[in-house]
């Protein structure tokens, strides 16, 4: 189960829940297509046809509940939808269900939006820093026996991951940034990862590279080196220790 913040979080959730008939390859919005237009590597403006055939598609999908939430079908008696709608704004039932139906199929005219799972915290909360916040002061627990409840706590910043590498080589970042294979490099990267919980995409720009995909390959280079190179290895033990001391 997911706690969701009321507002746009929930409203961005029930998007995305209702655009799951369209989320295929057919119609170019399949996760391959997605992470296509991400990294920028997309063919640009979807045709008109296609954005037809999306539409046509959302709009008659007998097994969802959209077209009760804008007004194409009757709402059965068990359905609510109050609760989302007014989230778009006052205005009469109409106004409310218009606005609604905007909103979703905005991503389906231009290509849809990034996905909400990818701003959980932790796989159990979306929401705002603030929200997330007043979470962790809920969460109740043994957070040996529950994962996702140790990485619902608190984590330290990039920045402190940053400055551990710093430490250990005695260089700044700047000057080891951009140099390809470099073992701090790398472990600022897996540090960032594992241990700050930070998305890929902000790693990357962090390292000034272009794809997710270099990130991720960084992370994967740097334990296959420590599995191997005894020095290495003791130098990321000392960073992960200095970070689990960071108060945050």
């Amino acid at each position: 189960a997911v706690v969701a913040e009321p507002g746009a979080y929930a409203v961005e959730l029930s998007r995305y829940v209702h655009l799951n008939p369209v989320r295929v390859r057919r119609l170019g919005l399949d996760k391959a297509a997605r992470a296509r237009g991400q990294a920028g590597l997309g063919s640009g403006a979807p045709a008109a046809e296609l954005v037809r055939e999306r539409i046509r598609r959302l709009r008659g999908y007998r097994w969802s509940s959209y077209r009760a939430y804008v007004g194409l079908a009757a709402r059965p008696e068990w359905l609510v939808t109050e609760r989302v709608l007014e989230l778009c704004g006052g205005g009469s039932a109409g106004q409310r269900q218009e606005r609604y139906r905007e909103f979703v199929e905005s991503a389906v005219r231009e290509g849809l939006p990034e996905s909400p799972w990818e701003r959980l915290e932790a796989g159990l909360v979306l929401g705002g820093r603030d929200f997330v916040k007043r979470m962790r002061r809920l969460a109740k627990g043994n957070a040996r026996e529950q994962p996702a409840l140790r990485a619902l706590q608190a984590r330290p910043a990039v920045a402190a991951a940053v400055e551990a590498v710093e430490r250990l080589k005695v260089e700044l970042w700047a000057s080891f940034r951009d140099r390809h294979g470099d073992w701090g490099r790398d472990m600022v990267l897996w540090l960032g990862r594992k241990m700050c919980g930070a998305k890929l995409r902000d790693l990357a720009a962090l390292a000034g590279v272009e794809t997710e995909a270099t990130v991720a390959l960084a992370v994967k280079r740097l334990e296959r080196r420590a599995a191997t190179e005894p020095a290495l290895r003791e130098k990321l033990l000392a960073a992960k220790a200095e970070l689990l001391n960071v108060k945050t």
